[in-house]
């Protein structure tokens, strides 16, 4: 049985994943509670903190990172600790613990600025074009990005970095039509990173989304993922509200 460490395992993106980590050691930790996990070893704590962060991947075959502050328009300050240190401090004490490999939640906002300056008709972003953020928050998630990239090179864990898009039951807007994640597949795609021969890729975690702007080849061709969900099956019943992949980056364009 494979051991995963799960951080910001109190958080909807975790709870949403959990359902797919069925057969699982895990062990669950974040800086709240971790309540509703009855079948996990649970931990409160700082990642930024070495001692904590050694204890928590002690033991750990795998670990699934989805720790971090996720809003678009918090400050770097606001970032600094959770996104950038935590991140750092977790991949070292990974690899000084031999754990094998990392499933590292990145994020589309890492080349939402290709969205935000539009795209011609009918093209979609392609993982292996230059990084090119939408916001801070992007920013943030391009640097765990190239740090995953130097530990996986350096000979640490393997670091599967999926940018993923909006997670959430269902699409609420025609914005959030371009870049859905279902839970399902989700799951689909965690699963598939964690069992995956890959020493390192970034990978865009999108459902199949007839509107979708983010190609997911690398990650069928590589990790073997198959979304099954479709945001458009929603398309007739969310807000006509098109806010762009990042509101932030919208709402502050519009402002100037």
């Amino acid at each position: 049985m494979t051991a995963v460490l799960v951080t910001g395992a109190a958080g909807k993106v975790a709870g949403m994943l959990r359902p797919g980590l069925t057969g699982l050691d895990v062990r669950a930790v974040d800086t709240r509670e971790v309540i509703g996990w009855d079948d996990a070893d649970t931990g409160t704590g700082d990642l930024a903190d070495p001692g904590f962060t050694a204890a928590a991947v002690d033991g750990m075959d795998a670990v699934v990172h989805l720790a971090a502050n996720p809003s678009p328009g918090a400050s770097w300050s606001q970032f600094r600790r959770p996104n950038v240190d935590a991140v750092v401090t977790l991949l070292d004490a990974a690899w000084a613990a031999g754990v094998a490999k990392v499933v590292l939640a990145s994020s589309v906002h890492a080349m939402g600025g290709y969205i935000a300056d539009g795209l011609p008709a009918g093209t979609l972003v392609d993982p292996a074009w230059p990084v090119r953020p939408c916001c801070t928050y992007g920013a943030s998630k391009v640097f765990a990005e190239a740090y995953a990239r130097t530990v996986a090179d350096g000979g640490g864990p393997a670091m599967m970095c999926l940018r993923l898009g909006g997670v959430v039951p269902r699409p609420t807007d025609t914005g959030t039509l371009l870049g859905w994640l279902s839970p399902s597949d989700l799951r689909l795609l965690v699963r598939a990173a964690l069992v995956a021969d890959v020493r390192y890729g970034c990978y865009f975690g999108v459902s199949a989304n007839a509107r979708g702007v983010f190609d997911f080849t690398n990650a069928t061709d590589e990790l073997g993922y198959r979304p099954e969900s479709d945001s458009e099956a929603y398309a007739a019943e969310v807000t006509p509200r098109d806010g762009g992949l990042c509101r932030w980056r919208t709402e502050r364009t519009a402002a100037l």
